[in-house]
């Protein structure tokens, strides 16, 4: 069998994008920003305007996916605008780097998390991610409705959690953080470098919205049901992260958020007391087994798609009797473990965010072409050509950051896309297309 069923709601979709999108990044990341920035108002507008970000990109994927509501997402939307090779790139970075990447670095998180409940020592929290990778690759595995159920659970709770720290942030403190600076807060032209180094935490805390796309061959009415699922899940997450990020600045001194590698544990300690911090690890540890999850439930999509398109192995194209793409999900197991015995949290995210700003981009690019084909679309972006040109330019801005501040992680990345298009040149752009989609 090399279809996939027609089976999530708009709750399965809106579970899906909330859960990855809320993951380590929110607990993590706010830190990372504060430090980069070195002012409380200029972090607080940064995670708004990755908010806005995020709904320009959720407005443009909706109409991509709507139109081509396919297995695999946006390496389908570059094959069908720029040809075969565009979608091999796109494709294979996104499934083999961008998120067996991301999928490490939530394994890595999970053994911190584990580790620091626990009190295990170092050593072994790397190896406790590998083991949590390979866990829910078992449970995907079983079936769509077994990763499916794991999801709805998981995400239900920790936006109910979350919710709590919030309510307890503003009942508790006197807005510690509002004011004061860091003596390294950037200034002139410095502040652009350290704005597109910090917007990679963001990006990161709020990417998730596009990965509907690659489930949309399994969404009832993907017409109705994918622009909810996006426009909704983008409202919830960056309400979610404003009120977060608001909480955290009630509650502690910004040279504290800036210093600190976990602010919500942080942020307990001084509402209930250092045994806080076994309680908020515990959530952390939640919030970030529900990203894993839906990573490992989407990622393999995509090298499902690929394989049965004819731009991989066709052995990767196999499904199992509880509707998952097995081979693909195996093989996207098997690396992302390797990678999260081998890499570190901060590493594997820098890379993935520069290669997503370069993939993002292009299947954004791709609307141009799509709607000058064929201008009719069950949802059509507000505001087009505005909106899909605006998205580009802030990557292209932020990319151009990036390379200006890290030119090796730049310059590895360009290796990456390198390899991956001296590879497509062993694909077949002749071979059959599976051209059939399940009924709705």
């Amino acid at each position: 069998m090399t279809d996939l069923k027609r089976s999530l709601g708009v709750l399965d979709g809106l579970a899906m994008v909330v859960g990855i999108m809320v993951g380590s990044g929110i607990f993590r990341t706010p830190g990372l920003v504060a430090q980069q920035l070195g002012r409380p108002w200029l972090t607080f507008v940064a995670w708004l305007l990755g908010g806005a970000l995020a709904f320009l990109g959720a407005l443009v994927f909706a109409e991509l996916a709507t139109r081509h509501p396919r297995a695999g997402g946006k390496y389908v939307y570059a094959r069908e605008a720029f040809g075969p090779k565009a979608g091999f790139v796109v494709g294979w970075v996104e499934g083999l780097a961008i998120y067996t990447a991301a999928i490490a670095a939530f394994g890595v998180v999970t053994g911190e998390f584990v580790g620091r409940i626990a009190g295990w020592p170092v050593g072994l929290t790397r190896w406790i991610g590998v083991g949590a990778v390979a866990l829910f690759i078992g449970i995907n595995l079983v079936g769509v409705a077994s990763g499916r159920w794991v999801q709805n659970v998981v995400t239900a709770a920790k936006v109910l959690a979350l919710g709590g720290v919030v309510v307890m942030g503003f009942a508790a403190g006197d807005g510690a953080g509002w004011s004061g600076a860091l003596p390294t807060a950037p200034t002139g032209t410095a502040l652009f470098a350290a704005l597109a180094v910090a917007f990679q935490s963001v990006i990161w805390s709020y990417y998730g919205y596009v990965d509907a796309a690659k489930i949309a061959e399994e969404v009832i009415e993907p017409e109705r049901s994918l622009p909810r699922v996006f426009l909704i899940g983008i409202a919830l997450v960056t309400a979610l992260y404003l009120l977060l990020n608001a909480a955290f600045l009630h509650v502690l001194p910004f040279e504290q958020i800036a210093a600190s590698e976990l602010v919500a544990g942080d942020v307990a300690a001084v509402i209930v007391g250092p045994g806080a911090g076994s309680m908020i690890a515990i959530l952390a540890l939640l919030v970030v087994l529900a990203s894993l999850n839906g990573n490992i439930f989407v990622t393999p999509r995509v090298i499902f798609g690929l394989a049965r398109e004819g731009l991989g192995p066709r052995a990767l194209a196999q499904v199992n009797a509880g509707g998952t793409p097995w081979a693909a999900m195996v093989l996207v197991g098997g690396v992302s473990m390797v990678l999260a015995a081998t890499g570190t949290f901060a590493q594997l995210l820098s890379l993935a965010i520069v290669l997503i700003l370069v993939i993002d981009g292009v299947a954004v690019a791709s609307l141009f072409r799509l709607r000058a084909r064929r201008p009719e679309a069950p949802f059509r972006t507000p505001l087009y050509p505005f909106t899909p040109a605006l998205f580009i330019v802030i990557y292209a801005v932020l990319l151009g950051g990036t390379t200006a501040a890290q030119p090796k992680l730049a310059g590895l990345a360009v290796l990456v896309l390198a390899l991956a298009f001296a590879l497509s040149f062993l694909c077949d752009p002749a071979a059959p297309r599976n051209q059939s989609i399940p009924p709705r």
